[in-house]
């Protein structure tokens, strides 16, 4: 067919979409409002999928981590005991090379407060290096919701994320019952011994509004007892003098119970467990050395440590760790306690549920006994923007061999037991979730756009219904099938056109604002609880983007199907006989 052809019979598709205006709009629309959503979707999603992931980097664990391979095996269960000395010196190689480094020792253990307790990830850290390396404390401290960042003064301070502050009930209360405000108010008052300082702090509240609809919380109060909201416009200053109230009192006290983790190779293994929990798990290779460092105590009927090289007892602690025997790791109960001086509100989810101390703090008996020791050191490239996702300069190989490069410098070599590993390896599980999040939605688009097309295939096929006699006239004066097919898909075709253009106006339109300004959820989390991520890394605030390969692709793609749809209802018109389709009434 000529392209003369192909013209002649795009004017008769003109005319019979023209004579059929409403049936034309109405498919359109469909099509329209199918392309709009998936555009929206696909932009939003794409949009949250890239601030999550520049929120665990900038916000949670940098590009990559420095960390012994067998911590890495196991950072699920964050083995505390598997620790590294003389971070200093791999800090200050990967300086030298371009690349901001910040320590931490990471374990758990259950927080008590004057009025709760709260299981909780608390992250040791160096004050400086972390504010130099992670963006979760802001510039200036823009991020701290009240007080201030810890300090390394070789105080017990501890800065908490907002959510688990409000879960302890330390700090300043954000969402208080008034039942629960009024005791605040006197503890400060028996302290202050100011009667003014009550009505200061509940001049600072309203009455937070009452929800409904799907978003309601079932939440029973008496009167008397609402809930209340802290104010947004609050000054500065008087949030300074309300923290400074409630931290002369003792509710800001808190302890952390948990365990210290010290890896030792026993000095006795009793022949039962040698036989059950150690040998069998034991990995071949790893069998030589375990049993050359112990011998075999017949009249004991246990094993007794004979190595004495301590490189050799590395080994073959490693070894029974490996194995998952319970006997390498010694734990001690410890019980620290410290005072909360500033509380955390970041853009990510994890910090605002996490705790922080400085290293220094935890050194001693009265800490985690690490003697200089981490288990981890927190790496990013400096010349490398935030809103930038780590690339070729942030890659495991590339880093290591900076590393390897500045510890050369200072006439040292990198241990074989500690290793680079990058955010996308700790994050596999995550990122695996993440694609469930995007894809469900699509799917669901996915059926709208199904139905759009049948649409177009049922509108073809009443048009072609509706005139089968001008079609077989057409027929009979000489048009062959082809012809007709071409002629209803290209009117089709047109329909899709029409639609996926307005679909990509209305689609643009609604994302517009949502890449530009986002929607912050902060108002909605004050109301409902919570941090508004809906399991996304990022709090509160969500974003768009503009995905151009959706956009032009979902035109593309609209036209085409809602052309190529059009064959299957013209074949099966076109059976009719000639002589049939002109006598149809």
């Amino acid at each position: 067919m000529t392209l003369r052809g192909i013209w002649q019979l795009k004017k008769i598709a003109m005319r019979n979409l023209a004579r059929h205006k409403v049936k034309t709009l109405l498919t359109s629309a469909a099509i329209m409002v199918s392309v709009a959503v998936y555009i929206f979707l696909s932009s939003w999603l794409g949009g949250m999928q890239i601030e999550s992931r520049r929120s665990i980097v900038n916000n949670e664990m940098g590009a990559a981590k420095l960390q012994t391979q067998l911590y890495f095996d196991r950072f699920e269960d964050m083995p505390s005991y598997e620790t590294f000395q003389n971070w200093e010196v791999y800090r200050d190689a990967l300086a030298r090379e371009g690349y901001n480094a910040a320590p931490r020792f990471v374990f758990s253990g259950t927080m008590f407060s004057h009025s709760g307790s709260l299981p909780i990830l608390v992250h040791g850290v160096d004050p400086a290096s972390e504010q130099l390396t992670l963006r979760y404390i802001g510039d200036n401290e823009r991020y701290m919701e009240f007080g201030r960042y810890i300090q390394d003064n070789g105080n017990y301070e501890i800065a908490l994320g907002l959510q688990a502050a409000e879960r302890l009930r330390v700090g300043l209360p954000t969402r208080p019952l008034r039942l629960e405000l009024e005791a605040l108010i006197s503890d400060v008052v028996r302290y202050s011994n100011n009667m003014q300082d009550a009505a200061f702090i509940r001049s600072l509240y309203e009455e937070a509004p009452v929800t409904s609809g799907i978003f309601a919380l079932e939440e029973r109060q008496m009167e008397g007892n609402e809930r209340l909201i802290l104010l947004k416009d609050i000054s500065q200053a008087d949030l300074n003098r309300y923290w400074n109230l409630v931290a002369a009192t003792d509710r800001n006290n808190i302890q952390i119970s948990t365990m210290i983790e010290i890896k030792a190779a026993p000095q006795i293994i009793s022949s039962l467990r040698w036989e059950v929990d150690l040998w069998p798990n034991l990995r071949n290779e790893d069998r030589a050395l375990v049993m050359s460092a112990y011998e075999y105590l017949d009249f004991a009927g246990s094993y007794d440590l004979i190595e004495t090289d301590p490189v050799r007892l590395e080994l073959v602690l490693d070894a029974m760790i490996r194995a998952d025997y319970t006997g390498a790791v010694r734990r001690v109960n410890q019980l620290i306690s410290l005072v909360v001086v500033g509380i955390i509100n970041s853009p990510a989810p994890l910090p605002n549920s996490s705790a922080f101390v400085s290293l220094a703090v935890l050194q001693g008996e009265t800490g985690m006994m690490l003697e200089g020791a981490v288990t981890e050191l927190i790496i990013r490239d400096s010349r490398v923007m935030d809103h930038q996702l780590p690339g070729t300069s942030e890659s495991s190989a590339v880093i290591t061999a900076a590393l390897e490069r500045g510890i050369a410098s200072m006439n040292l070599t990198l241990p074989s037991y500690l290793g680079v590993f990058t955010w996308e390896e700790y994050m596999a599980d995550y990122l695996g979730f993440e694609a469930l999040q995007t894809g469900a939605p699509n799917i669901l688009v996915f059926i709208l756009l199904v139905l759009a097309f049948l649409g177009i295939s049922n509108t073809i096929l009443l048009a072609i219904m509706e005139r089968t006699k001008e079609t077989g006239m057409m027929r009979a004066m000489g048009m062959t099938d082809s012809q007709m097919i071409m002629t209803y898909m290209l009117e089709a075709g047109f329909i899709g056109f029409i639609g996926s253009i307005m679909g990509i106006i209305l689609g643009c339109a609604i994302n517009y604002p949502m890449v530009v300004y986002g929607w912050d959820l902060a108002d909605m989390a004050n109301v409902l609880g919570g941090d508004g991520s809906l399991g996304f890394r990022t709090a509160n605030l969500w974003r768009s983007t503009w995905n151009i390969s959706v956009i032009i692709g979902s035109g593309i793609a609209a036209t085409l199907l809602s052309s190529l749809i059009a064959i299957l209802p013209t074949r099966r018109a076109l059976r009719m006989r000639i002589t049939d389709s002109l006598r149809f009434e």
